[in-house]
């Protein structure tokens, strides 16, 4: 093997590893290869463990969408919060729970560290995604402002947000009306390292043609990488440095930046219940099989109903 064609072979794994995410117990990701038909995936004990496992994004064009939901991790009433439910949405382990219990009148202090939830400095919880920390820790923001009587009235619209499938259809519009571009771009680039440049190199040589395969390379992954930025400015406008971070991998990584489509996804959805999702995207069928685990996990949870001896909990 030639150290050109060795050097082909690292691109494709990288590629390969790039379109393997890692998903959380307690987390639902809704796959479209053509975008027509959705299937609903759950993190497998094949390729992960008990903490969670990976799912593969499509690899191949036209690429495909894929759109994450997590179970809500917490337990509410008027004067308590609890890090801790006792269903799941996903077969098999439980995602990992801290259990912690708190008094909205003791909360001095709500913090987001990354993934991580602080509640007077203690870790609450640690969210799938800094995003979702942020949306966990206005809740709690919001709730612990408010006076007890007025609590279970703002509690009672948090869990009807977490099911508005209007406002996933209203958000789904949003997303390709601004994400319009990218799979265009992205399945150029594709093509573009993996047919287009190979062919150039083989038929005329890499020291004809590696100048202009350059040229080429960085004007598609920076067009891609701006086209995303603005796109993710619109969708995610608290979220800088997220924004940030992708941007840069983008532009440095090719293998990356084929699945910009996808990385501009993942989030969309995570702050809705993943049956909402799948009432919006799935077919009847499968959503109905869906709602059925989801309901008797509800009547017939896995776990015990309260992890602590106090009346709060």
């Amino acid at each position: 093997m030639s150290d050109l064609e060795l050097l082909f072979l690292v691109l494709v794994l990288i590629y390969g590893l790039e379109c393997a995410g890692w998903v959380r117990r307690g987390s639902v990701v809704f796959l479209s290869w053509l975008g027509r038909q959705w299937r609903v995936a759950h993190p497998g004990a094949l390729l992960g463990n008990q903490r969670g496992g990976f799912i593969f994004a499509p690899p191949l064009p036209p690429l495909g969408t894929l759109l994450a939901g997590h179970q809500f991790p917490l337990s509410f009433s008027p004067e308590t919060v609890l890090a801790y439910v006792a269903t799941s949405v996903n077969p098999g382990w439980r995602p990992v729970q801290t259990e912690k219990l708190f008094r909205f009148a003791d909360i001095r202090g709500i913090e987001v560290s990354g993934k991580r939830v602080r509640v007077n400095g203690e870790v609450l919880l640690t969210a799938p995604s800094p995003s979702f920390a942020e949306h966990l820790a206005q809740h709690l923001r919001q709730l612990s402002t408010l006076a007890p009587a007025k609590r279970e009235g703002a509690i009672d619209e948090i869990f009807r947000g977490l099911l508005d499938t209007k406002a996933i259809e209203k958000r789904w519009q949003e997303f390709q009306k601004v994400a319009a571009g990218l799979p265009l771009l992205a399945n150029f680039l594709f093509g573009y390292l993996f047919l287009l440049a190979p062919i150039l190199i083989w038929n005329l040589g890499l020291r004809r043609c590696w100048l202009g395969l350059t040229i080429g390379l960085i004007a598609s992954t920076l067009t891609t990488a701006l086209l995303f930025r603005r796109a993710h400015k619109t969708l995610y406008p608290a979220a800088e440095e997220d924004r940030f971070s992708h941007f840069l991998i983008l532009l440095l990584s090719p293998a990356t930046t084929i699945l910009a489509r996808v990385v501009l996804s993942r989030p969309l959805l995570e702050t809705s219940h993943p049956l909402a999702t799948a009432k919006v995207f799935c077919p009847d069928q499968q959503f109905r099989e869906f709602a059925r685990k989801v309901l008797l996990e509800i009547r017939h949870p896995g776990l015990r109903v309260s992890p602590r001896r106090e009346r709060s909990a």
